[in-house]
């Protein structure tokens, strides 16, 4: 994870209403941890990673939640706080 006050960074948009404009809401910061972020409505995570790591990751490879529970890649979104937002969903 990138160090970086999460109040210096915006919330991003759920990645399911960046593809329906309908259900357009802001994730929820995960307390505790920067640059991390939650949408309980459809329980998916965004994480910054670092830029290089997230190169490495393709939609649908394995990736840890903040809780350490397995996570699949769902997306890449844009770069802030020096890395690069990726979201992942749970595998439960």
């Amino acid at each position: 994870m990138v160090d970086s006050p999460t109040t210096s960074v915006p919330n991003p948009l759920c990645d399911i209403g960046r593809t329906h404009p309908r259900d357009r809401h802001r994730m929820r910061p995960v307390e505790g941890r920067e640059n991390v972020w939650y949408c309980p409505k459809h329980d998916l995570y965004a994480e910054v990673i670092d830029t290089t790591t997230a190169g490495g990751l393709d939609r649908g490879d394995s990736f840890p939640l903040p809780d350490g529970t397995p996570g699949t890649v769902l997306r890449h979104g844009d770069e802030r706080a020096g890395g690069t937002i990726v979201y992942v969903r749970s595998e439960r």
